[in-house]
């Protein structure tokens, strides 16, 4: 770093779970509680797991919300998987973007709630999160 250039301590919150697989189609699958000590800076978020779409002709898609809302700045953090043909397949995913705000504003300084959500696309996905 040249001089003059300030550095400021930010800190992290590292969380580890094994939750044995969750079968859920829609809703929530993972949660996290913290608080954000600095209100100038942005969240990097990442969500690490196994993902599966059984049926053929069917899609879903993951996806972070921060107290309730989908990250709109700078975009949506979100992926998606579609399987054309019946395939029992697990894949490795990792889910991870950086989140400056919401469309309720930015993120402020205090506590706040992270989730992780699956959502059904196309067709009878039948979605799987994890693994055993």
């Amino acid at each position: 770093l040249g001089d003059g250039c300030n550095v400021e301590t930010v800190g992290y919150r590292y969380h580890v779970t094994h939750s044995g697989g969750d079968g859920r189609d829609n809703g929530e699958i993972a949660r996290i509680e913290f608080t954000k000590k600095f209100p100038q800076t942005i969240l990097g978020l990442s969500y690490g797991s196994s993902i599966r779409v059984l049926n053929p002709a069917s899609g879903s898609r993951w996806y972070f919300k921060i107290d309730g809302q989908e990250c709109s700045r700078p975009e949506k953090i979100d992926i998606s998987l579609y399987q054309g043909v019946y395939n029992d397949r697990h894949h490795p995913a990792v889910l991870k973007g950086f989140c400056e705000g919401t469309n309720a504003g930015s993120i402020g300084q205090g506590q706040h709630t992270i989730t992780v959500h699956v959502q059904r696309t196309h067709g009878n996905s039948n979605a799987h999160s994890g693994w055993l």
